[in-house]
């Protein structure tokens, strides 16, 4: 592709706002087309997907929860929507505990060898009730993943 300019003497800019505008558009355009960043495998990173993911579990958000599972992209859509179900039934009956009102990390495992972490969060209800669970994850082609 080539663009070809023609600039004014005066104040050597491109002729015609509308190239420019174009040309601004492409790039914002390209922008948001690029993937999320890719996870670190560090602490503060595992930390952030677990609360994440288990932030929509607890929100009843059983797509979310199940597209952040290991190897989610090869399940077939069949078994999805099975884990979907089997996800918003445990959320439901979380709930019945009472409202979770935040999910905090409170600290993790990393295990390098086979890139693998046991994360540790406090559940804290509307009641003001902790609740502490341990979250299995996966660093995966560069993003973690609930084990």
């Amino acid at each position: 592709m080539r663009f070809d300019f023609v600039y004014n003497n005066k104040n050597h800019s491109p002729k015609g706002g509308a190239w420019r505008g174009l040309y601004l558009l492409l790039v914002a355009f390209l922008a948001s087309c690029t993937k999320t960043a890719p996870d670190t495998f560090s602490h503060e990173s595992v930390q952030q997907a677990a609360q994440r993911y288990y932030t929509y579990f607890v929100n009843g958000d059983a797509k979310q929860f199940v597209e952040g599972m290991a190897d989610s992209q090869t399940f077939p859509e069949d078994y999805t929507r099975q884990m979907q179900d089997v996800i918003a039934q445990a959320a439901k009956e979380l709930d019945r505990k009472g409202e979770v009102v935040r999910v905090e990390a409170l600290s993790d495992s990393l295990y390098a060898a086979d890139s693998t972490a046991y994360v540790f969060l406090d559940l804290v209800f509307a009641d003001s009730v902790h609740e502490q669970v341990g979250v299995p994850m996966v660093f995966e082609r560069g993003h973690w993943r609930v084990k």
